[in-house]
């Protein structure tokens, strides 16, 4: 990817307002307002509220992870409630200097104000230069796009396995992969956060739901057990907790997103302090009611560990929504930024809705060549993920400050010593996290049977699911 095609010249199309802007000058009121001008007003009336965000923001990083957290206390013991609160904490805080950053940049550059679509790489270009750019954009790519292609995987197992177990439909692992992109793509179509909201809100609801049930189920099944035991924490196990709970809290790479979709873009720390507080709710109760109840036989899905029945039938459905409605919100970040380089413009047309099927079909082939594109991702996003949500955000906090005497007639800002190095400790732990995922990824990897690609499979082989 050269640096010419992350950046284009103002001049390139008579369609742009700016250099973040592909809002047609014709959609300029009537009222005769500066483009800029009726740009801003227009993302200030219909973006998103504080309340609405924060939602938004929850229910885009309250994902599979959290069925992860039980089992992640077995190497830990009540420990591993201590992280938990470590990384709600340092969750809030990267989260809102994400949006600092941004806030700082809308005061240094009054054309970030109006329409973004590619908020984190200007972020990393005004704080370190190119390089920030380029490395946030293939972070976000592989990241956000590789975890599309794995909720897709994951998708068409459940579905598969709650059709086949109570309705009798029995197909393989491929052909469901291709019935579920093709019901994907169409919520793919719709613009930016600010467009499907309640799809977020429904996320957000479902997980909720799942949780409840849970923890409730898993309290009455433990009463059955004639003793619970709780294993002594190991070395390894609290490597393995460290890394399963940091990225239990990774989802900064929307962040920016959501923001620039928002009323009030300097009001977004309220919307992460809400939202880290929201999965906070959920985890912590999750964490210990999963531990507490199964001790060692909690699983790495929970799900699996709670007795058959109506209920964990009705939690296998609140995932499933869960993924479904989570996978438009993951996917859309990295679209809006190859539209932004392609393009497209922001309103709804053709050829947005082509880039998007596209995109999907090639997460869909990546899904159908290799069905264990998971573990792979979890080694390559060891990396991408911590980068994002824990190194990236504090290191182009601290530039962006030390930079504003270069903006006299901006606000002089200036990090206390304190804050320099827990956002130096940020960094660190961020480091240590990535590692803790990276040998486990590779320890899965090595244990993994990889399968044949399905095109290149003979017949229709039937899926057979021995987990979720």
């Amino acid at each position: 990817m050269s640096h010419l095609s992350l950046h284009f010249p103002s001049e390139m199309s008579p369609r742009r307002l700016s250099n973040v802007s592909y809002t047609p000058i014709s959609a300029v009121s009537a009222g005769g307002l500066p483009p800029e001008k009726f740009v801003i007003e227009n993302v200030a009336k219909n973006g998103l509220g504080i309340g609405v965000a924060s939602i938004v923001l929850a229910g885009e990083m309250a994902g599979s992870g959290v069925l992860a957290l039980p089992a992640a206390m077995i190497g830990t013991g009540w420990m591993g409630l201590l992280l938990i609160v470590l990384f709600t904490v340092n969750a809030c805080y990267s989260g809102t200097r994400l949006g600092q950053c941004w806030v700082i940049l809308e005061e240094r550059y009054p054309e970030f104000k109006g329409i973004i679509r590619d908020p984190y790489p200007t972020i990393g270009e005004r704080a370190v230069g190119r390089w920030g750019r380029l490395v946030s954009l293939i972070c976000i790519t592989i990241t956000l796009y590789g975890g599309g292609c794995v909720f897709i995987v994951l998708i068409a197992q459940l579905l598969g396995s709650l059709l086949s177990t109570w309705l009798d439909i029995h197909l393989s692992l491929c052909l469901w992969m291709l019935i579920v992109a093709a019901g994907l793509t169409p919520m793919t179509w719709l613009g930016t956060p600010k467009d499907f909201w309640p799809i977020a809100v429904g996320a957000l609801v479902t997980t909720l739901a799942a949780c409840l049930l849970i923890i409730i189920r898993s309290a009455l099944d433990s009463q059955e057990l004639e003793e619970v035991v709780y294993p002594a924490p190991t070395l390894e196990g609290t490597f393995k907790a460290f890394g399963s709970i940091m990225f239990a809290f990774a989802g900064a790479s929307t962040f920016p997103t959501i923001q620039a979709d928002m009323k009030h873009r300097e009001q977004f720390n309220k919307a992460a302090t809400i939202a880290c507080g929201i999965l906070f709710l959920i985890y912590f109760p999750m964490a210990a009611g999963g531990y507490f109840s199964f001790g060692h036989l909690a699983q790495p899905n929970i799900v699996l560990s709670i007795s058959d029945g109506p209920v964990r039938l009705i939690v296998e459905i609140m995932l499933l929504l869960h993924l479904v409605a989570a996978f438009p919100i993951i996917t859309n970040p990295p679209a809006q930024f190859f539209e932004y380089m392609l393009g497209i413009p922001t309103e709804f047309n053709l050829k947005r809705c082509l880039f998007r099927t596209a995109s999907v079909v090639i997460l869909l082939f990546i899904a159908e060549t290799v069905p264990s594109f998971g573990s792979i991702l979890d080694l390559v996003g060891g990396s991408t993920v911590t980068l994002l949500t824990f190194v990236f955000p504090p290191y182009f906090y601290m530039r962006l400050v030390d930079s504003s005497h270069r903006y006299k007639d901006c606000t002089q800002r200036s990090l206390p010593m304190w804050e320099r190095v827990y956002c130096w400790l940020l960094i660190i732990i961020g480091i240590i996290g990535g590692c803790c995922a990276t040998y486990t990824a590779v320890k899965n990897i090595v244990s993994a049977d990889f399968q044949v690609p399905c095109y290149l499979q003979s017949g229709n082989v039937s899926m057979a699911m021995s987990a979720h």
